[in-house]
């Protein structure tokens, strides 16, 4: 699993939930952070927040769309938004968690994806 967020206080919250269901798990706290453990490293699934700095999250989601080797990977995107809300960009996505969200409804969604460890 990677869990990209710009907060501190998400990322290590959603960091201890996923660890003890027994994933395992990488963060980053930007889009291009994330990038670059793309380079190396192909989780299961991605969790995306869709508001950070230095790329949005939909722009990470296209970049990773547009890459053979991670294209297939499921997207789960953290927003404030609905679905809707978010326009052309929901298609980049295969679900999605509203801010706030629940960590058990984050742990069944990731194991609905990717089945449980």
């Amino acid at each position: 699993v990677l869990f990209v967020d710009d907060s501190p206080t998400i990322v290590e919250a959603a960091y201890d939930e996923l660890t003890e269901q027994g994933y395992e798990v990488s963060v980053a706290y930007n889009g291009e952070d994330a990038l670059n453990l793309l380079e190396s490293d192909v989780p299961d699934i991605i969790i995306l927040d869709m508001e950070m700095p230095v790329l949005k999250g939909y722009e990470v989601a296209e970049k990773i769309r547009a890459n053979p080797k991670l294209a297939k990977i499921p997207l789960i995107a953290l927003t404030a938004l609905s679905p809707a809300g978010l326009g052309d960009k929901a298609k980049l996505f295969d679900a999605y968690l509203v801010k706030p969200f629940g960590y058990p409804e984050m742990l069944k969604l990731v194991a609905k994806k990717i089945g449980q460890p």
